[in-house]
């Protein structure tokens, strides 16, 4: 095929934003722009944006793998500038992942690439259509290309990556697929760096029906901020905040000793993505030089999040984890596992959840080989050969068996399968997508009732709401105080420092407080469903904000002392703080929420339309969240399950917070009004009728 360059031309831009959105056509291989003031600031930017484009654009779903699908990658408001924690972007689409429907979802990506393409002069791409062959796309600014990309096609993600940046003479930062993206895997990612990916929803696999392999992008400019002086002082201060509340940063000297005399290489930590002033071990530990436990060879790259628990259970770990988490993987092997799932292009989430359900399979002897290979987790080789057989849908012989099926994602091969349907139905709780962060899952210390708030993010979301999720979890972190107390007197301390910080946070005090069952959920689910919107439109981190708890204040509320030139600022109100300083818009906190819940709101809409969404649907997660619980909260001494008869007022509450109606979960024509969307609200009971005709 031939190159296609175009220059495209520049708009009177709004910093921090470009009023420019690149929109690329692969099946007739054109490339223009168009103005983003008509969305910014009312949308925010990131998901905002996407979520208005998918309504103007797509009055009816198109199916995942179809070249009108958009691909789009949307950085947040103040992206690529020197804000803190800003840069990440979101990578929105119809989810090939997504089920029962391949709901408009997103994902969300860290690293430089957001930040490259906003320096490069555009508030994100869109790309529709598909080449007859592979291509790559190059951003250099204005002047911007279709390339083929034929010698990279067949590549893992790191080869590809390594072939671009090389190529490229090390100036562009690169989005890529693997070899599970080319196959269009529903569980391909999309990375940018070694572990950096767009995890959930599928979308390496829209790359990959659109046949693109790479996006590049090179920005020689800047992203101006209204405030800069207000954004350093704030920055200054979050830097000094405790690094990593779920994995503090360890002694690299001593971990890499351990490592030297294993042989295993060494070990760092850097940041996740640009902009973190609080780099974590949870996210940030990068390791280099370690040998291969199957192939020949060293291995190097990061080790974070959810791919840690390849390792599978220690010896002192409890019971129940041992029954989930069946097999034990050395920390060399566990790597490798790692390091190879990321080269192929696959969801760690979705991997980990598969092979637990594939272990309960085993143990019912529903199953006893893949591809004609006695399954043996604690073997490195059959590891190998099983992530293998999903990348490529069929093994090094070419034997297609179990590959196939295992690509669609645990969920979909379980049913495709008719195989072990309803223990996969316990590790998957919703929307073909595993369970996180919900106290039924092997992975989640989390019990009754603090997982009523994870149960409602759950039914009103199209995947796994992990950023919602992590922001109760991070503020009633001050639980396992209570847990772990060991006199009466140290109890009641901490329970009512619980329930002073409940009080604060979400202006009740059994909001968090462990034995308060159902009563005072529906905010905090509504709060964090609300605030998820700002940390990806803003953006900030999930693993840092909205800052709410603070262990060592006697009321567990964070608050910021003394920042410079601005004064005491409560832990919610820095997100507020960082948009308005960044932007210079004179917003109010009320005017910033509003926002967020416009875009939230527009989602919910989106998905009416589109599909019908109701409570019916929503209640489709609830069967998870009724079996009892992982592990019990040791206050209550028992394991619950989801009472529904107890749920359903929450639930009431929850819909009348964000404006939908109780009997079907519907967002209300005076609610959207009030939003500043009252054009959404014909078209979408026009559309949610057509939907709901289809469904019978």
């Amino acid at each position: 095929m031939k190159s296609v360059t175009v220059n495209v031309p520049r708009t009177p831009s709004m910093p921090p934003w470009a009023n420019r959105l690149l929109r690329i056509d692969l099946s007739d291989m054109t490339i223009r722009v168009q103005e983003s003031a008509p969305y910014i600031p009312e949308y925010l930017g990131a998901r905002g944006l996407a979520a208005r484009l998918a309504w103007e654009e797509y009055p009816a779903p198109v199916e995942p793998f179809a070249p009108a699908n958009p691909l789009m990658v949307i950085p947040g408001a103040l992206t690529g500038s020197r804000a803190p924690y800003a840069g990440r972007a979101n990578i929105c689409a119809f989810s090939p992942q997504a089920s029962p429907y391949p709901w408009f979802s997103r994902s969300s990506i860290g690293k430089h690439f957001g930040g490259e393409l906003k320096r490069a002069g555009y508030d994100g791409l869109v790309v529709t259509g598909a080449a007859e062959r592979p291509v790559r796309i190059l951003i250099e600014d204005d002047r911007v290309s279709i390339l083929p990309a034929d010698e990279l096609w067949g590549q893992d993600t790191m080869d590809s990556l390594e072939a671009l940046d090389s190529g490229e003479g090390g100036r562009v930062r690169s989005l890529v697929i693997g070899p599970a993206g080319e196959r269009l895997s529903r569980i391909a990612t999309i990375h940018t760096a070694s572990s950096s990916a767009a995890g959930q929803g599928g979308y390496g696999g829209v790359m990959g029906s659109k046949k693109l392999k790479a996006i590049s992008v090179a920005g020689t400019g800047h992203v101006p901020l209204a405030h800069p002086e207000r954004v350093a002082a704030l920055a200054r201060a979050l830097a000094r905040l405790p690094r990593g509340l779920f994995y503090p940063r360890p002694d690299l000297a001593e971990l890499n000793q351990q490592l030297a005399a294993e042989g295993n290489g060494r070990a760092r930590c850097e940041p996740c993505t640009e902009g973190c002033v609080t780099p974590c071990w949870s996210c940030g530990r990068t390791f280099e030089g370690v040998p291969g436990a199957v192939y020949n060879r060293t291995w190097s790259g990061a080790w974070a999040c959810v791919a840690l628990n390849f390792t599978g259970t220690g010896p002192d770990d409890p019971p129940p984890w041992k029954e989930r988490l069946d097999f034990r993987l050395s920390r060399r092997a566990a790597f490798e596992v790692n390091v190879l799932s990321n080269r192929y292009g696959l969801n760690q989430f979705d991997l980990l959840a598969m092979v637990l359900w594939l272990i309960a399979c085993q143990k019912a002897g529903l199953i006893s080989a893949i591809n004609g290979r006695a399954m043996d987790w604690n073997s490195p080789e059959f590891w190998a050969h099983f992530l293998h057989t999903i990348a490529y849908r069929t093994d090094a012989l070419g034997r297609q068996d179990l590959g196939d099926a295992l690509a669609e994602g645990g969920w979909a091969a379980a049913h495709r399968l008719h195989l072990g349907e309803d223990l996969a139905d316990r590790v998957y709780a919703g929307w073909g997508q595993c369970g996180h962060w919900d106290g039924h899952h092997a992975a989640n210390p989390l019990s009754f009732p603090y997982w009523l708030v994870s149960a409602l993010q759950w039914l009103a979301d199209t995947r796994d709401p992990f950023d919602s999720g992590h922001g109760y979890i991070l503020a009633s972190w001050g639980r396992f105080d209570l847990f772990d107390a060991q006199t009466d007197e140290q109890r009641a301390a901490a329970r009512q420092r619980l329930r002073a910080l409940g009080q604060r946070a979400y202006g009740d005090s059994q909001a968090m407080d462990p034995y308060s069952g159902y009563k005072a959920k529906a905010y905090p689910a509504f709060y964090h469903t609300v605030r998820a919107v700002i940390l990806d439109c803003v953006p900030v981190d999930d693993f840092v904000f909205p800052l709410i708890y603070d262990d060592a204040a006697p009321d567990g509320f964070r608050v910021l002392r003394n920042v410079e030139g601005i004064g005491d600022v409560e832990g919610p109100a820095v997100e507020h703080q960082l948009f308005t300083a960044g932007t210079g818009l004179d917003w109010s906190p009320e005017e910033f929420d509003r926002a967020a819940q416009r875009v939230c709101t527009l989602e919910r809409a989106l998905q009416v339309r589109h599909w019908g969404r109701d409570r019916e649907l929503d209640e489709m997660v609830l069967p998870y969240f009724e079996r009892a619980e992982f592990e019990a909260n040791p206050l209550l001494g028992e394991r619950y399950g989801l009472d529904r008869a107890q749920f359903a007022p929450v639930l009431d509450e929850f819909y009348a917070l964000h404006g939908w109606d109780a009997e079907r979960g519907w967002p209300t024509r005076e609610r959207l009004s009030h939003l500043g969307l009252a054009d959404v609200y014909v078209p979408m009971i026009a559309g949610a009728a057509e939907a709901q005709s289809r469904r019978g």
